[in-house]
């Protein structure tokens, strides 16, 4: 049985990944951690601890999905346990990205955890290599109104990706209602027009990546992996 540590675990994402981790035989929710002034709530029938200076991890993986302020701190926490760390939360700076980078646990830093999301992370950078300069590429990232980083992590990787290609993209950030997340990535050349999308219709699109990376982690010491490695899209070579 592995045994998890969440941190951020009353949110909204948090909800989601304590719904999603309760389906798994093999996976068992230990820890479910949040800032003091939200300890004691109820999340799946554990009660959230305060992620103070008394916490005293026990588990085998931690999982972040609390804010980017929270989860440096997290991450802390999770190194000096000797602990295998998955980073759901966005909206860090390149200094923070550089700490993270230094972490001496085997980590991985994801601003997304769909699977379909992380599919269309390496599928679209190969679609505009191979449709060449002639294609003028745009990205379009949707969320709901209380999401604080605009552009939201996944749409900054997306353009990371589709950047190495080609010139940089054009990137527009919507944060209207109550989106949970949407993706558009569209390729137009006179004549023709391709679009690629991804659409959540619940956090649970987000979530269901959790239980797989959980799972990558739990033996690993050390080094640097990505979503990519979780799901089998590259050899999984320590990043080290």
């Amino acid at each position: 049985m592995i045994r998890v540590a969440l941190f951020g675990a009353s949110g909204r994402m948090g909800r989601a990944v304590v719904q999603a981790l309760s389906g798994e035989s093999d996976i068992e929710l230990v820890q479910a951690i949040e800032t003091e002034s939200r300890s004691g709530l109820d999340v799946g029938g554990i009660e959230t601890i305060s992620d103070g200076p008394e916490l005293v991890l026990d588990a085998d993986v931690c999982v972040d999905v609390s804010l980017a302020e929270a989860a440096m701190r997290h991450a802390k926490l999770a190194e000096a346990a000797g602990l295998p760390i998955l980073i759901g939360a966005t909206g860090f700076t390149d200094e923070q990205r550089a700490e993270l980078d230094n972490l001496k646990v085997a980590q991985i830093n994801a601003p997304n955890l769909s699977v379909g999301v992380n599919m269309l992370f390496e599928m679209a950078p190969l679609i505009r290599r191979i449709l060449g300069p002639d294609y003028d590429v745009g990205l379009v990232d949707v969320h709901h109104k209380h999401k604080l980083d605009a552009p939201s992590g996944t749409a900054k990787k997306l353009a990371e990706g589709l950047n190495r290609e080609g010139p940089d993209i054009q990137v527009v950030s919507l944060r209207v209602g109550e989106v949970v997340g949407e993706h558009k990535i569209t390729f137009a050349v006179e004549g023709e027009q391709i679009e690629l999308t991804h659409r959540a219709e619940s956090r649970l699109a987000f979530a269901r990546g959790v239980a797989p990376a959980v799972r990558f982690l739990a033996d690993k010491q050390g080094g640097q992996y990505s979503m990519a490695d979780v799901l089998g899209l590259t050899d999984g070579a320590n990043r080290t």
